[in-house]
């Protein structure tokens, strides 16, 4: 009886393994591949251009420290996704600040009707007024188009809480979108 076992290594375990190795070329691809993303979620958090940018810095300054013990549980993106979310919010608290019309320029800009404009800034209006947990979670699903598992990793909580916020964010953010109409 012979044994016949093909090992599949992917390109991400590659670099996470080199990365592991302190690999100065895996660091750099990793920074590449993932800061706008990155830098794009401190943003929609932070509202300000400076401290997405700080908030991003930190995130990967932590996330090299921490790639040796990075057990591959989540994916990669998940991970530095969770470790950019805790920077961001702790920056945010640390600074008590809240969020402006800046951090969703979609959302401001026109896009040719006058209603939908008004609809957009509507819609940024009600997101301002959410807590910062619930407007982080409405990002990371509709923004950051994550998944609920994702969302769990990030947040490191279970699916089911994570369904249960980003229901009770979309009602806060139903009545308040309905309070501004």
């Amino acid at each position: 009886m012979t044994l016949n076992a093909s090992i599949e290594i992917s390109a991400d375990d590659m670099l996470i393994t080199a990365a592991r190795n302190r690999e100065a070329w895996a660091l750099e691809a990793l920074y590449r591949a993932y800061s706008a993303r990155v830098h794009g979620l401190c943003f929609r958090i932070l509202g300000r251009t400076a401290d997405a940018e700080d908030a991003m810095q930190s995130t990967f300054v932590q996330a090299f420290r921490q790639i040796p013990s990075f057990r591959s549980e989540c994916d990669i993106k998940t991970w530095l996704y969770r470790i950019a979310s805790n920077e961001a919010m702790m920056l945010l608290r640390r600074r008590g600040r809240t969020v402006s019309a800046e951090a969703f320029p979609e959302l401001s800009q026109g896009a040719g009707e006058a209603a939908a404009a008004d609809s957009r800034i509507l819609v940024h209006a009600s997101l301002s007024k959410l807590n910062e947990d619930q407007r982080l979670i409405l990002i990371l699903h509709y923004w950051e188009e994550l998944s609920c598992d994702e969302i769990a990793g990030v947040l490191s909580v279970s699916v089911p809480c994570v369904k249960m916020r980003l229901s009770r964010a979309r009602t806060a953010f139903r009545k308040h979108f309905g309070e501004d109409l």
